[in-house]
């Protein structure tokens, strides 16, 4: 949807697997990205705040990817935290 330039549906696509947990990054990142572009940062904080804890929830699992992904999503947080407070 996003690629079709529908971004509001393709949103609305995201948020309910991030609602839903989901496993991958991919819903995460775009929201986060597409959240900081509209300078809506605590909508993105919110998203990367559900990441974390969820990629947290999988560190017993045996995906490799999931510290790297916690890293990806932590220093993006710290980013985002980081404009809210220059903003206030």
């Amino acid at each position: 949807m996003e690629k079709e330039g529908k971004v509001v549906h393709a949103m609305s696509l995201y948020e309910a697997n991030v609602s839903e947990n989901f496993e991958g990054s991919f819903p995460y990142r775009r929201l986060a990205i597409l959240y900081r572009k509209r300078k809506l940062f605590s909508e993105e904080v919110r998203v990367l705040e559900k990441a974390i804890a969820n990629f947290n929830s999988l560190t017993a699992s045996n995906r490799a990817d999931v510290q790297p992904k916690l890293s990806e999503f932590q220093e993006r947080l710290d980013k985002a935290k980081d404009i809210i407070s220059k903003y206030n």
